[in-house]
């Protein structure tokens, strides 16, 4: 068994409207809207819905419904334009972005 050099890299971004601070639709539409978001480039990807908390700035702290995308073996994709890609897309301020160098064997 031969595994190979691999990269994944997780997104997580928060469902609450940045002006508005509130979700304004529902995890299942913002899942699907990432889910054709993705499709639409071809990538391979995993998604879990998920809570998160975010201490912000000015020291307000919040916990909001949080989409987790893994995409593992992207490496010609630029993940920061795509994060802000993201964020234009569900306005959001911010996404965060985690790169993890794995070892991996499709079977």
């Amino acid at each position: 068994m031969t595994m190979r050099d691999n990269v994944e890299y997780q997104i997580y971004i928060g469902c609450k409207d940045a002006c508005l601070h509130d979700e304004v639709m529902s995890i299942d539409a913002l899942t699907e809207m990432v889910v054709r978001f993705f499709a639409a480039r071809e990538m391979d990807f995993s998604l879990v819905p998920a809570k998160g908390g975010f201490l912000h700035e000015n020291g307000w702290y919040d916990v909001e419904d949080t989409l987790c995308i893994n995409i593992i073996g992207s490496s010609d994709v630029d993940m920061i334009k795509m994060g802000k890609s993201l964020a234009m897309f569900m306005n959001q301020k911010c996404v965060l972005i985690l790169k993890n160098n794995l070892q991996t064997k499709f079977q």
